[in-house]
């Protein structure tokens, strides 16, 4: 199929969303419409915005469409689409390319975005600018298209900065209070574009290749231990990293989530983001350089630190989209851990005598099975919990974890859901989180090192910990007395639209937890043989297949489940036994106290983990990240303010110092030239 189709048909729809927009704007009635919205525009009429929306629900559906009629075709066919631009001195090919692994992340990214446009038409109704929302939605998923397809480097920074401003478009459309985030996210995912830039120019130069820009595949010396090439792999590293939100260019994540609207953060950070940030990662990291055992120790490395530093972040925060928000940058370790573990087994082949042998491609394949695993599994569940906390906040309107409580009843469904989803992020069989974390931890085993072990450790204990943090958000939410900003009765407050999406995505959480074995050989082999990983040193007939050195580390996903069904039926036996039972019920004596007042009992799940924060080295630690003492972003302009300072203070208007400053640096440069 020609896959310039599926990228066009988002661009067209927003532009065609966007054009009724400015023109309700300029019609006959605007100078007798109703009042300015809230952010200073007139509200769109309710026709307008539910055109818009039905255009936007259409065009997402049928870009999900053509992208899995994409995916099915033959994986080792490539799909190609372009035209040649000739600009004199230079002449190269704008091209798009569908291999298995692109092919995987447009499906992905595709799917998401229908449910969340979904999920929209509710959500966003009463927006005063739902019409914009839309129209920057459909050009976000089309510029995501494009970089995840783009066989092009220009192609590929082009779509990727235009991602970068639809996400700070998008993330401003919510409270005012936003704008600083969406500042702060502009100014992050700003800064890493230009390191894309950089790491993309300097590749260009050193392999010859400035004429085609076409994305080279791995070449012989495209080594990351000549210099040159490892600073271009950084620079593009952390373009990915920062996109994807791994530590130390996270900090972007949690300060626009407090303030951007629900179906922009579940859309973007939490799922399109990732799914891009991640792809290039593995793209450069196996596709284009052979990375070197350092530079795999330092993914490794970022992998388990933010793994570990994330959760325990999360565990102590009070607002349920920052504590979302801390687990989405938790979440992108396991990726960034199993890449790292991926290209270090593969570097250590490489410098071996024997070379990449069967055993160290079987490592290396389960290693990264389970990072891209996760990045798709992360893209359901956290988009789920996200959704979760836009339905909660639609009936409360609060993310205020102190004042929520006994929302199960009104909201079932989302409860249902968010447990789903909450369990799934945090590795409990047989949900789709459990299935990649365990390729992760086989991946550590396998690496047979002691940095391996301690990524082992770090990641096991970060599910731990990931675990209580939600045992935390589930009782803190939907369980417990009824919260201050619960309104009073238990009827079911459930909107029919924003349901679709949560349990869209809740059943995908267990269809690939359940089904794994087919997932992981039918979806995540093709995609990671065509990122450059050697999958012929593994068998892949079921996730029973993934042998790890002679077979250790087998999880057999349909007995398990047979297992826990059993258990959940036991259970559920002895409940309804326990109902039956005749007991005498009497109220508790509470001193003469009003013992009718929920405010009054309510017990908050906030203060599960308070002890942690009092912890004296840990205190210290909280309240210094708390602060923003580890803030890139904060420091960077901290000591950006202090140096704008100290020369404006040179700046006295004497020509007498001036004249001093132009001597000096006669001075230096005289020196520099004859070192030279």
């Amino acid at each position: 199929m020609d896959i310039i189709r599926l990228i066009v048909v988002p661009l067209v729809a927003g532009a065609a969303v966007y054009v009724l927009w400015l023109l309700s704007r300029l019609g006959p009635q605007r100078a007798a419409g109703p009042a300015p919205g809230a952010d200073g525009g007139r509200p769109a009429g309710v026709g307008l915005t539910q055109v818009s929306a039905a255009i936007a629900v259409l065009a997402t559906g049928a870009t999900l469409v053509l992208a899995v009629l994409m995916f099915l075709e033959p994986p080792a066919v490539v799909a190609r689409a372009g035209t040649t631009i000739d600009l004199g001195p230079m002449r190269f090919m704008l091209s798009l390319r569908a291999d298995a692994l692109s092919s995987l992340v447009a499906v992905a990214a595709a799917g998401i975005a229908f449910l969340v446009t979904l999920y929209s038409v509710r959500a966003m109704a009463g927006h005063p600018r739902a019409p914009v929302f839309y129209a920057w939605v459909l050009w976000t998923v089309g510029a995501v298209l494009t970089a995840v397809l783009a066989n092009n480097y220009l192609l590929l920074i082009v779509a990727w900065e235009v991602a970068t401003v639809g996400l700070y478009l998008l993330v401003s459309m919510g409270h005012p209070l936003g704008r600083a985030g969406a500042m702060k996210t502009f100014a992050i995912l700003g800064f890493a574009d230009v390191c894309l830039l950089l790491g993309v120019v300097m590749l260009l130069q050193t392999q010859g290749v400035m004429n085609s820009l076409s994305l080279i595949d791995k070449v012989g010396g495209n080594s990351t231990a000549t210099p040159a090439l490892a600073v271009a792999y950084l620079l593009m590293a952390v373009a990915a990293l920062a996109k994807a939100g791994a530590m130390p260019v996270h900090t972007w994540v949690p300060a626009a989530s407090e303030h951007a609207p629900t179906p922009v953060f579940a859309l973007l950070p939490a799922a399109l983001d990732k799914l891009l940030g991640i792809y290039l990662l593995a793209r450069i990291t196996f596709g284009i350089f052979a990375v070197s055992a350092p530079l795999a120790t330092v993914l490794m490395v970022i992998g388990a630190a933010t793994i570990l530093l994330a959760v325990m972040m999360a565990m102590i925060q009070h607002n349920l989209k920052r504590l979302l928000a801390f687990h989405a940058v938790s979440q992108v370790g396991y990726m960034v851990l199993g890449m790292g573990l991926a290209a270090y087994v593969l570097a250590v082949g490489r410098a071996s005598v024997d070379g990449i042998t069967p055993a160290l491609a079987a490592v290396a394949t389960v290693a990264f099975c389970g990072g891209l695993f996760h990045m798709l599994n992360n893209a359901l569940y956290k988009g789920c919990l996200f959704l979760m906390a836009g339905s909660v906040e639609r009936v409360t309107g609060t993310m205020d974890l102190d004042r929520l409580g006994g929302l199960a009843r009104s909201l079932p469904i989302t409860f249902v859901c968010g447990v789903v989803a909450a369990m799934a992020i945090s590795g409990v069989p047989p949900l789709n989180g459990f299935v990649s974390k365990w390729l992760v931890y086989n991946g550590a085993l396998g690496v047979g090192s002691g940095l391996g072990m301690v990524c082992l450790v770090v990641a096991v204990f970060g599910s731990a910990l990931t675990l209580a943090s939600f045992i935390k958000v589930l009782h803190s939410v939907f369980l417990g007395t009824r919260g201050s900003a619960v309104p009073e009765g238990d009827a079911p407050r459930e909107s029919g639209w924003m349901a679709i999406g949560m349990v869209v995505l809740a059943l995908a959480c267990v269809g690939l937890g359940v089904f794994a074995g087919p997932a992981v050989s039918g979806l995540i082999m093709p995609a990671a043989e065509a990122a450059g990983v050697p999958v012929s040193g593994i068998e892949s007939a079921g996730l029973g297949g993934l042998a790890l050195r002679g077979g250790a580390g087998l999880w057999e996903p349909s007995s398990a489940t047979i297992l826990i069904l059993v258990g959940i039926a036991v259970g559920g036996v002895i409940y309804v036994y326990s109902r039956a039972l005749r007991v005498r019920v009497v109220d508790n004596f509470v001193a003469g106290e009003d013992s009718t007042s929920d405010e009054i009992w309510h017990v908050s799940g906030t203060h599960f983990y308070e002890t942690i924060r009092r912890l004296p080295l840990f205190g210290t630690l909280f309240e210094d990240a708390s602060a923003g003492a580890f803030d890139v972003y904060r420091l960077v302009g901290r000591y950006g303010r202090t140096l704008v300072g100290q020369l404006r203070a040179w700046h006295t208007g004497l020509l007498a110092v001036y004249a001093s400053w132009v001597l000096i640096g006669l001075v230096v440069l005289v020196v520099a030239l004859a070192l030279g």
